[in-house]
């Protein structure tokens, strides 16, 4: 579905009030389900929702040379995870493996550090991009969300939930029927979770500037004692692009992701900064991005494509998306992003003001392994 703005923002309008219907019911409890059981169970034990101003007040250290530095392919993922308190870590793994997407993802994951900070008996939940459930890079790849699925097992989780909240004219539900992703879940033992069913609850952080009155997001994002956001690598027709720092629209209330977000907001600077702005909810542990397609121009449903066949982990959403940027500039995409620096980017201009990660390019540490054009990809994030 490829609309135009003044298409988009039509959309919008004639079904705001619907919608507003819907999330009137939805307080009411009409037709509500019960919340995700065994994620509450298991989170009420812990210490789950760890908010992002337990993390953002961390500090990094910068280098000393404004380009971010490389490490060969014998470097570990315990070696990368040492440096986590002076950088901020991407791991990026290419097609190396012959057909096994299974050990792309592995290197990339532990590249960038590894999972072993997920304890044993923990509710984990999975955030992919299921704005529609159009084949990636429309949607997340349903075989990388498998691997990596495959890599939060073996931490021994209590639970795996794979949680998103699809655009306003879609149910979440069918999008991942399309997409592929229940037949995954159902193959490896996690649990569908559509936001669109369950409980939200207001975030009114005193640093959400564009968000005034606050935002609602899903009551799971608080309890898990885990999230590992799963974006894709893609342009964006309203958003410029679409990565990590993006991905967070799926946890907005759907009410508000239609106003307050899209259909009374055309700067794109402030939604730039919206969209950043939402982390303060809570930021994810991890970042596990598809960049096995990409779109370079269009999207988010439709555009062109081209196949990076690249998996990029990191520690650090501003990082990841950073690096996400470098790899569309070196495949060439938009004006808006191939003229600029990342750094200029309203949505990582305000994650960095927010504290969320890296501020420039020689914060980032890049720990690689069968990763074409490298370098290329190194010297395009500035």
């Amino acid at each position: 579905m490829d609309l135009s703005r003044k298409k988009f923002i039509v959309l919008l309008a004639s079904t705001a009030a619907g919608i507003f219907l819907a999330s009137c019911a939805s307080k009411l409890g009409i037709g509500k389900s019960s919340a995700f059981p065994t994620a509450s169970t298991a989170a009420a034990a812990s210490t789950a929702g760890k908010s992002s101003t337990d993390t953002s007040s961390e500090d990094k250290e910068s280098g000393s040379t404004d380009t971010a530095s490389t490490k060969s392919s014998e470097t570990t993922g315990n070696q990368a995870n040492k440096q986590k308190a002076k950088k901020s870590i991407v791991g990026i793994a290419g097609q190396g493996y012959g057909s096994d997407l299974g050990r792309q993802v592995e290197s990339a994951v532990n590249l960038a550090g590894g999972l072993g900070f997920i304890k044993k008996g923990s509710v984990v939940l999975l955030k992919p991009n299921f704005n529609t459930g159009d084949a990636h890079p429309a949607s997340t790849n349903p075989e990388v969300i498998r691997h990596v699925i495959r890599l939060v097992k073996k931490q021994n989780p209590y639970a795996i939930v794979i949680g998103d909240r699809s655009g306003f004219w879609s149910d979440t539900i069918k999008c991942m029927r399309k997409n592929g992703v229940d037949w995954v879940a159902e193959q490896e033992g996690a649990e569908l979770y559509p936001f669109d069913d369950g409980q939200w609850v207001l975030e009114n952080p005193s640093s959400a500037k564009t968000w005034p009155k606050g935002f609602k997001v899903p009551k799971l994002l608080k309890e898990a004692d885990y999230v590992i956001s799963i974006p894709v690598i893609k342009t964006h027709s309203i958003a410029t692009f679409t990565m990590a720092i993006k991905n967070w629209v799926g946890i907005l209330e759907p009410l508000q992701r239609t106003t307050d977000l899209h259909l009374f907001n055309s700067n794109k600077q402030t939604f730039g900064h919206m969209l950043a702005e939402l982390h303060l909810s809570r930021l994810p542990d991890f970042v596990v991005m598809d960049g096995t397609k990409a779109f370079v121009d269009g999207g988010p449903t439709e555009g062109t494509a081209v196949e990076p066949g690249l998996i990029v982990a990191s520690n650090d959403i501003i990082a990841n998306d950073a690096a996400g940027l470098a790899i569309l500039k070196t495949f060439g995409t938009i004006p808006k992003i191939q003229d600029f620096s990342v750094w200029s980017q309203p949505q990582i201009e305000r994650a960095a003001q927010l504290g969320f990660g890296a501020k420039k390019a020689s914060d980032i540490e890049i720990f690689h392994e069968n990763a074409g054009n490298i370098d290329k990809i190194i010297s395009n994030l500035n």
